[in-house]
């Protein structure tokens, strides 16, 4: 738990808060904004979706989400209406190089040019030594797997960087949408994270000097060349970072494929104009898959923060209502069985949010990305980390598109924190004027902390100027994650400032915090600090 009494005795405390790219493409956005907002309105968008579990080689790791997740975009695209036959859809086996080409030409042959290319990878990364064009920074190409991929002959059934900005600068009539779901790494945020999915990096791989050139061939372009017609997401926003498999909807899944997938369907869309701009889909797609992999996975758009229109929903959708039924928790238990009396409660085998691991009389709480949540002896501390898992996804729930997402940023960083150690925390608001701010935390043992604001030290109810800086906070005991939520509001919610003045140190029902939040125009955003 972080020690706020740094921050409470500080005159300071009245400004409280809290604030790969393995193919990585230089584009610029300005050149099209307006050519490309005219051209979106009547063009055919079409798609070309690869899905990579199994792989020829036996050295190179299995997935388990990949075509799930080609499964579950093929779906959500149609249902948008982008055109996708069946000889566009590519699965194990099907996924060849020689068989992505072919239906990349295929693409090209059935659009128009002003229509959207729509390209989707779920599979393997990998790497291999820089070849012409010379441009790695790491000195290094990034590649794309395919399934007859052969690290014996890796010249072969796979598609390097360069090969890929070839074929998308051939096709510059074209607007160009790409989601790749893979990475090219074993680096993670958290070295003693354990993830329980699998990883999308299939490692660095030799290429002789005089290897015969991958077939087919295909034309080259520098990394550092414009392609302004672009729109490129991938899975991480640093080539050293790995990307795990995650569990959702009980099933094993890349997250910022669920994500898009749940994007196109209109979730997406802030200003509700029936269309994805980069910003939105910027918004949407960090804020949902950095919360679910608890900051291990950052996705990163390119270009960012413009406002260019890049995908066509099917139909201007009406905004989806914020969820207001309080979920229960789907937990598994290893090494004994779970206490009596335990509420809100699922008990499942593998697709868990909490996972209670019993060893020596003590139990360890782990979460679905492996984290380690807290440590303790006796059973009845099991239901109030199971109560703040249930609080916190309820309030993920209130995350509303319509208005700018909080900014919350960790000078420190994402990584695992140390007792003892200081945190610097910031936190940036949006255009629309939410300046009345509320803050607490919840501790690794389940505890509320209602930190801001405080009528003791006379703390102001708005916040006059964003960004803000938070005091430095020190790391103690009970270690572990601690969950920070940032609520900024038009109104002041006074009714929501006394409810946790009174329940601290316990926890207010999900539904107790909503109904302080209705009739008013509220952003939530959290930050989870992990520590050991």
């Amino acid at each position: 738990m972080l020690n706020n009494g740094v921050i409470m005795n500080n005159p300071l405390y009245q400004k409280i808060i809290l604030t790969l790219l393995a193919l990585s493409l230089t584009v610029q956005a300005e050149p099209l904004q307006k050519r490309g907002l005219q051209r979106l309105k009547s063009q055919t968008q079409h798609a070309l979706v690869i899905g990579i579990n199994h792989y020829k080689a036996p050295k190179v790791l299995n997935l388990a989400g990949a075509v799930n997740d080609a499964t579950l975009l093929k779906k959500a695209l149609r249902q948008a209406g982008v055109q996708l036959p069946d000889e566009r859809i590519l699965l194990d086996a099907q996924a060849t190089r020689v068989a992505f080409i072919q239906a990349w030409q295929n693409l090209l042959k059935q659009a128009k040019p002003g229509d959207t290319l729509i390209l989707t990878f779920a599979g393997h990364g990998g790497q291999e030594p820089d070849m012409a064009p010379l441009g790695e920074k790491d000195g290094n190409d990034e590649t794309l797997l395919f399934h007859d991929f052969n690290p014996k002959q890796p010249n072969q059934g796979r598609i390097s960087d360069d090969e890929l900005y070839g074929l998308f600068e051939k096709a510059s009539e074209y607007t160009i949408l790409v989601l790749i779901d893979a990475c090219h790494s074993s680096g993670m945020v958290r070295s003693t994270t354990q993830p329980l999915g699998r990883f999308r990096s299939a490692g660095i791989w030799p290429i002789q000097p005089d290897a015969p050139p991958a077939f087919p061939t295909l034309p080259k372009s520098e990394e550092t060349k414009p392609h302004p017609h672009v729109t490129l997401i991938t899975a991480v926003d640093n080539d050293s970072l790995q990307v795990p498999e995650t569990i959702l909807d009980n099933k094993h899944h890349g997250a910022l494929s669920w994500f898009f997938a749940q994007a196109i369907t209109g979730k997406a869309d802030g200003n509700q104009n029936g269309r994805l701009e980069r910003n939105e889909l910027e918004s949407f797609l960090n804020e949902k898959v950095t919360k679910q992999m608890n900051h291990l996975q950052k996705p990163k758009i390119l270009p960012r923060a413009d406002k260019l229109s890049v995908f066509n929903l099917a139909q201007k959708p009406p905004y989806p209502e914020r969820q207001t039924k309080t979920p229960d928790i789907a937990i598994s238990v290893q090494n004994g069985t779970m206490p009596d009396g335990l509420k809100h409660i699922q008990l499942v085998n593998t697709a868990f949010e909490l996972r209670f691991v019993i060893k020596n009389r003590q139990t360890t709480v782990f979460n679905h990305t492996g984290d380690k949540i807290t440590t303790g002896s006796a059973t009845q501390d099991w239901q109030p980390v199971i109560d703040k898992a249930r609080l916190l996804k309820t309030l993920e729930t209130q995350f509303d598109m319509r208005l700018s997402p909080i900014h919350i940023s960790l000078r420190e960083g994402d990584g695992l924190h140390k007792k003892g150690e200081f945190l610097h925390f910031s936190l940036g608001s949006g255009k629309e004027k939410l300046n009345a701010l509320t803050l607490f935390s919840l501790g690794a043992n389940g505890e509320l902390q209602f930190l801001y604001p405080l009528s003791e030290y006379q703390d102001p109810l708005i916040v006059r100027q964003f960004p803000l800086m938070l005091p430095p906070m020190e790391i103690e005991p009970p270690l572990g994650s601690e969950n920070f939520v940032v609520i900024l509001c038009r109104e002041v919610p006074t009714g929501l400032h006394k409810l946790l003045a009174r329940v601290q140190p316990q926890l207010p029902e999900p539904e107790e915090i909503l109904s302080q939040l209705r009739n008013n125009r509220c952003q939530v955003g959290q930050y989870a600090v992990f520590s050991d």
